[in-house]
């Protein structure tokens, strides 16, 4: 008996909800409460019940779920040896909202809610402290609200976000040559590239969404010049170039990393390694590393891709012409990246090359 009183007394010490419990109201808790082993799948609370017991689980394990509209189970919470559940048992006896059932054969420690109430109703010290317990577990659970809420809406403004990207890409494709599957790729492109490079995971997808942007600025170009089947002449070679300049004031004070990074690529992605590009003629690292990437992989996809003024290369000799191109239009270490990972670069062109309409669902599930 005196083996089962220290049993019991040991197992409240340890339950956050009594953490501020001294020893003689621990062993007036222990005085009331009872010991009941339970099979796996017993019931110790019901939805839609009323519970009349706190219980504290001493081993096994146990869960607290719900039936779905879906006549799905949900889980909504796991207990452990140590927690508790059933706390409110002394406050109210309204139907509970979830069914709490054993996963694993164990002992539970059970207290009865009104002989909890009768110690609170005559003893202020322990309600005082019991209800402080209460509070520190409500606090909790509405910083995981909180968290969640945060999370939920994170993601609406995240999809937003990739709303007005994939809007403002379609409405550049509106006057380009370039169609959704050219843009996407070069996103997907940019990502693998990006991550064999080991870059984070962050700057990855930031990458991978502010690619497709990188010909924004031909919106602002004539679509006879976009589309001329032949030879631009220098004069409009020189308009030409301003897409990367129009692109940048587009972007310009972007409040997003995604659009940072956009911005960053639409002015810097016809920068050569050289020093040779446009429109500021930066050498190596001074481009910066986003730019870099999508310079390589613009200029793979467009050797590969048929337009109005070319027909499309094999993909072999694009390769060769991207090796020679090393350390002159291109940055060595990008190509060698990029070389590496040729299989990949072709199942992304093969992956990426269906109907418009599928492409931007295509493009999100890789992410």
């Amino acid at each position: 008996m005196k083996h089962n009183s220290a049993t019991k007394i040991s197992i409240i010490k340890n339950a956050s909800l009594f953490s501020g419990f001294n020893e003689r109201e621990i062993c007036a808790l222990a005085d009331i409460s009872v010991r009941k082993e339970c099979p796996k799948d017993a019931v110790l609370i019901r939805e839609g019940e009323k519970q009349t017991s706190l219980c504290l689980l001493m081993s096994g394990k146990a869960h607290a779920a719900s039936i779905g509209p879906d006549g799905k189970k949900i889980i909504y919470n796991t207990f452990i040896p140590g927690d508790y559940f059933g706390e409110m048992s002394f406050v109210d006896k309204e139907p509970r909202c979830a069914t709490v059932e054993m996963t694993e054969p164990g002992e539970v420690l059970m207290i009865h809610g009104d002989k909890l109430r009768d110690m609170m109703c005559s003893n202020a010290d322990f309600m005082f402290t019991l209800t402080k317990g209460l509070l520190q577990k409500l606090r909790k659970a509405t910083r995981q609200i909180e968290d969640l809420e945060f999370v939920i809406g994170h993601q609406v403004l995240h999809d937003a976000h990739l709303d007005t990207i994939k809007r403002l890409v379609l409405a550049a494709e509106c006057k380009d040559d370039n169609t959704a599957d050219h843009v996407i790729r070069v996103g997907r492109y940019s990502a693998l590239i990006a991550k064999k490079l080991g870059l984070s995971d962050k700057v990855v997808k930031n990458i991978c969404y502010a690619a497709p942007m990188h010909d924004i600025g031909k919106i602002g170009i004539p679509k006879q010049i976009l589309l001329k089947p032949g030879k631009l002449t220098p004069q409009e070679f020189e308009l030409m170039k301003t897409h990367t300049t129009i692109g940048a004031k587009i972007l310009r004070n972007p409040q997003s990393d995604i659009l940072r990074a956009a911005h960053d690529i639409a002015l810097s992605h016809h920068e050569k390694f050289n020093g040779k590009g446009y429109p500021k003629a930066l050498v190596g690292d001074k481009i910066p590393v986003e730019a870099r990437i999508v310079a390589l992989v613009d200029a793979f996809d467009t050797i590969v891709s048929e337009r109005p003024y070319k027909k499309a290369v094999p993909s072999e000799k694009a390769f060769d012409i991207i090796r020679k191109e090393r350390g002159e239009h291109f940055d060595p270490d990008l190509v060698d990246v990029f070389m590496e990972n040729t299989a990949d670069i072709l199942e992304i062109k093969k992956v990426f090359s269906c109907d418009e309409e599928t492409l931007w669902d295509e493009f999100e599930s890789w992410m």
